[in-house]
């Protein structure tokens, strides 16, 4: 899943992580796959700046007024039975929904687009299954 447009320059900083989850959410939801949600699972113990994080989230704050909504409601068609389709349909809502928001979110829609592209160039639907390293060995 694509976790968002990182690094020095883009207007949003944590919030990566959380965006991707939402998306893996709402096409789980949606393809009737199970999700557990709740407690994390990983503890995150690392001592950090609340200044400099504080910058680096602000938007996110504010966002989220948005964002948080948006997931809530967001519907995928029918049509969309792969989480292919479901994440290029992701894109077009967030492209026509949260745009307005900020110009992020346009060129956000756009490398969803690409990243779905690229991995599906990478996984061919009729590539053969073979495993890179050999016969996987029984347990």
């Amino acid at each position: 899943m694509y976790f968002g447009l990182m690094g020095d320059g883009q207007p949003i900083g944590h919030y990566h992580d959380m965006w991707a989850g939402w998306c893996t959410k709402v096409i789980c939801d949606h393809l009737g796959l199970g999700v557990e949600t709740g407690l994390p699972y990983i503890w995150h113990s690392k001592a950090s700046n609340p200044f400099v994080n504080l910058k680096k989230e602000n938007n996110g704050i504010f966002w989220q007024e948005e964002l948080i909504p948006f997931f809530q409601t967001a519907v995928l068609p029918k049509e969309c039975t792969t989480v292919q389709k479901c994440y290029i349909e992701q894109s077009k809502q967030v492209r026509d929904k949260l745009s307005k928001t900020d110009p992020y979110f346009t060129k956000l829609a756009d490398t969803m687009v690409t990243w779905i592209e690229a991995w599906d160039d990478l996984n061919p639907p009729n590539a053969s299954s073979k495993l890179p390293d050999g016969q996987a060995k029984a347990k």
